[in-house]
């Protein structure tokens, strides 16, 4: 197990990494280390733990493809709210919390969007703790929007653009010196959080998730098919 950040100032670069076609390479979808959150009626959320999904689980918010492996995600403008301050999502969390200073961890996924909202906002992915978001990936028309907090104050970036056909590879890695790297299509972002910003218990998210106004009706909803999903963290 591992912990979450909370503070500081943090730094940023942007730089070209690999080209698209070197991020196309095969990545499966590895159900076995998340829980799915999904609404249960209007005012409930339901949590299926990962044993349950690797037997074949499926609903109007979740499916696999058992032939690809590929994960679909689905929100409900009716769906009820996260947090209380977000709109409709339906997530996959890590199974266990983990230290940012115990080692080095990420989680690497590709997508295809199959639906935006009507605002065409979506969110994609989160590193998040029980004290708030650290980092979040959004999709905003062709743009990819990395929103980071250090518990202080947020900085978003332009962290890279979708490919055509509405497809997106990310990767968000952290170190034990407390360096937070978001890689986006080939583009990869660093930041460097302080200490008091590292000390909480976290864990990653795959999201399919509104932002910000939202018809509340069953026909505004997003949906995502995760083509590759991983985590790992790297034996201490």
């Amino acid at each position: 197990m591992l912990s979450r950040l909370a503070a500081p100032l943090f730094c940023l670069t942007a730089l070209a990494t690999a080209p698209a076609q070197a991020m196309d390479t095969g990545l499966s979808a590895d159900i076995s280390s998340f829980t799915l959150q999904e609404p249960a009626g209007r005012l409930s959320l339901h949590l299926v733990p990962s044993t349950t999904l690797v037997s074949g689980y499926g609903s109007s918010f979740y499916g696999r493809n058992p032939q690809t492996g590929s994960i679909t995600l689905q929100t409900d403008g009716l769906q009820p709210p996260v947090r209380g301050t977000i709109a409709p999502e339906t997530l996959l969390r890590e199974n266990s919390a983990w230290y940012f200073q115990q080692t080095s961890s990420d989680m690497e996924a590709a997508l295809h969007i199959d639906r935006f909202p009507e605002n065409s906002h979506i969110t994609i992915g989160r590193l998040t703790s029980q004290q708030g978001t650290i980092a979040e990936l959004r999709v905003e028309g062709d743009r990819v929007l990395a929103i980071v907090n250090n518990g202080t104050s947020t900085q978003n970036v332009v962290a890279g653009t979708v490919y055509p056909h509405q497809t997106v590879r990310y990767a968000m890695h952290t170190t034990p010196n407390g360096l937070l790297v978001i890689s986006v299509n080939g583009t990869a972002s660093h930041f460097s959080l302080p200490s008091a910003a590292t000390t909480h218990a976290l864990w990653f998210e795959a999201v399919a998730g509104e932002q910000g106004f939202h018809r509340p009706s069953h026909s505004d909803a997003a949906r995502v098919t995760f083509t590759g999903l991983q985590v790992h963290h790297q034996a201490a």
